[in-house]
Order: structure tokens, then sequence, then C-alpha cells
């Protein structure tokens, strides 16, 4: 049994809720969280992804995960980039947009609903039927919020986290070529 005077007892500092950038981990609505950037083909093979905290906008991560993308191909340069560019809203920004139009591909991206100011111009035709094909990377996330320690995230430092995303990311690829019967 125990007592204390109010007055002696100490308040809980609280503590910097800065956490270091190795950790990729950021306060949001349901608390410390990290978001994983994916990029995939129209089947749902993983190709690249990058990690960022939660509470950071998606579309700043948009350029350096597409940046580390290469697609095997035949004897030459590997090709980085696709015909269409099929992402939600969150990554819609005109300097995205740009970046699309610049290496020749085709951004199929929804436009917010509360956009701040109109954009100058005729809107962009947007294209239903591609953007339906974005399912394709919402299965992918599925597939891999099924793997508990992925979607708990048990793994304190961003590299741990990234080794194991990537770990389940090849064995989803092992596991679709080869077949463990003899």
């Amino acid at each position: 049994m125990g007592s204390c005077h109010p007055c002696c007892r100490r308040r809980r500092q609280k503590r910097g809720s800065e956490e270091p950038l190795d950790h990729a981990l950021g306060r949001s609505r349901g608390g410390l969280t990290t978001k994983i950037h994916l990029v995939c083909d129209r089947h749902g093979w993983p190709l690249a992804f990058t990690l960022s905290p939660g509470q950071e906008a998606d579309s700043r991560h948009f350029i350096s995960t597409l940046e580390s993308v290469y697609l095997p191909g035949n004897v030459g340069r590997p090709r980085k980039r696709s015909r269409y560019m099929v992402a939600d809203k969150g990554y819609d920004s005109d300097e995205l947009r740009r970046y699309c139009d610049r290496h020749g591909m085709k951004p199929v991206i929804a436009q917010r609903n509360m956009y701040r100011r109109r954009r100058p111009g005729l809107p962009r035709r947007f294209d239903k039927p591609k953007y339906r094909q974005r399912n394709a990377v919402e299965r992918c996330f599925s597939w891999l919020k099924e793997l508990r320690r992925i979607a708990t995230r048990y793994d304190k430092l961003a590299s741990s986290f990234r080794a194991m995303v990537c770990v389940a990311c090849i064995d989803r690829c092992l596991r679709a070529n080869f077949s463990y019967k003899a």
C-alpha cells in the first residue's frame, strides 16, 4: 500500500515527438504509423517500395519510389518507366503530373475532392477504365497486410522493417513461380 501527496508527484514530461529519421515512425490518427509506398506492375508483382513516417504526405515520396524501379528486359539499359502511371488521390499534385509528362508517362490520378485552387486550363481527361486497374496495387497491399509482422510493425528500426517487407515480396514471387511439390 502506498500513497503520495499530490504536490510531491512529478508530472510526466512530454517527450519530444520527433523520432529519428531512420525509424520511419510518425504520429498519425491511430498513433505511431509507417507508410509503405509501393510500385507494382499490372499483375500485382511488387517492383519497388519505400517507407515514410505516417504523417508525411504521399506525394513527397512519389519520385524517389519511381526512381528505384528497374524493369528487366532485353539486352541494354533496363527500362524504368511505363506508359501509364496509375495512382490514388494522395499522389495528386501538379509537380507529379509534370514529372509524368516529362518522362513520357500518362498520369491516371484521381483529383482530390477539395483542391485548394482551381487549376488553369482545361481539366485533364480521366481514364476510369485504366484507373480501375489500380486494384492490383490494393491487392498487393492486402496480401502484405495479411502478414502479421508487417501489419503490426514489430520492428523499431526502419532498416529491419524494410528487410521484412523485402523478404515478404521475395516470398510472394517464389511462391507464385515455384511449387513445393516434388
